[in-house]
This record gives C-alpha cells, structure tokens and sequence, in this order.
C-alpha cells in the first residue's frame, strides 16, 4: 500500500469524488473500526456492517464541513463516530444477547459506561494500525538485511548473538540497523498524523 498521511487522505476526500480517494480512506480505517467493534461485543457481521456505516457516516460529515482537525486529531473524530454507530448496533441485539457476545467476559453495558475502558480500546486499535502502516513503509525504504535484523532484535526480542549468527552481521552493524530503522520509524509515526506523539516508541 502506498504511504499516506492521514492529512493527504482528508485532502482527496475533500478535492475527489472518485474511487481511489474513497478507498484509500477506507482501506487505513474500515479494519480499524472492524476491530473495535468486535473488542465491543458485536459479531464479524455487525462488526463489518458498523464499519461501513462509521465510514459513510463520516464521510459526509467531513463533506458537510463538520471535521475541523484543529479540535482534534482524525482518530479521535473517527473514534466519537464509531461509538455512536456502535452503540446504535448493540441497541438492536437483546439485553441478554449483547452480554452473552461480549468476547471479554466483561459485561458490555458495564464496559460501555467506562468510557476510558472504551477510549483505551479504541485507543489500542488505531495505535496497532499506524504502526502496521509504518512498518510497512520502513519495510519498503531499508535493505531487506537491514530491515531483519531490527526486526529480528528490536520485535522479536532475539539476542545480538544470534542475530548476528542468523544475518552474519557484526554487533556493530546490528546496533547501528536498529537505530536508524527506529529512528525512520518514529518521523513517520509522527508524519502519519502529524503529531508530536511517538505512538509508545
């Protein structure tokens, strides 16, 4: 997938009725929504349902000049969407139904009045997605060497030993892969949304 910020994709949205723009927006967004609304309670089907909805719902809002970027970043605009959207759904199931869904063991009505619970989870989903999305574009940028051993060490946890047993590559060069790996890593975090925060990094 091509990279993208989340400011490029408002912009086609709000420049382009076609197709590419459109699916841009919901190729990053759609499974972020999917994801959330399983961790909710809701079944794959609602899940994607919702999903469509949150999209649609959003799309003309920000079309209808409802988004102002000054008041918040696009996830937490995304994220107010979909609770609404959501909530909605789950209004639809049986009282009794929605709790037995919860995948948590957590009651749902329970877990909805905690809106921090909520926001985390919302939280954890867009966090995931953004680093995916970078991980994929450092992926592409960095020698493929290069790329596996910051994968190898920094993700995956493995030693410098075996590392370098595994890559052929000396300490020095694997200290040095993953630093400038994570340093691309953190711009583009940081390009994505175009924020001054590090997404945990």
């Amino acid at each position: 997938m091509q990279w993208i910020t989340t400011t490029q994709i408002l912009e086609d949205l709000a420049s382009s009725n076609d197709t590419l723009a459109w699916n841009s927006f919901r190729d990053h967004f759609y499974p972020v929504v999917v994801n959330f609304a399983k961790r909710l309670g809701l079944s794959a089907t609602y899940a994607e349902d919702a999903a469509q909805e949150t999209m649609l719902t959003f799309l003309k809002a920000f079309r209808d000049g409802r988004y102002n970027r000054e008041k918040g970043r696009l996830g937490s605009w995304v994220f107010g969407v979909a609770r609404r959207v959501i909530l909605n759904f789950r209004k639809k199931l049986p009282r009794e139904r929605a709790i037995a869904d919860s995948s948590t063991g957590t009651s749902f009505w329970d877990m909805i009045e905690d809106s921090r619970a909520v926001k985390h989870t919302w939280e954890t989903e867009w966090r995931r997605m953004v680093l995916e999305r970078c991980l994929q574009q450092v992926r592409r940028e960095f020698d493929s060497r290069v790329f596996k051993a910051f994968e190898l060490y920094a993700l995956s946890e493995k030693s410098v030993a075996e590392v370098g047993r595994t890559l052929g590559m000396s300490p020095n060069a694997i200290y040095v892969a993953k630093s400038r790996v994570l340093s691309r890593l953190r711009r583009l975090l940081t390009e994505f949304e175009e924020v001054s925060e590090g997404a945990g990094l």
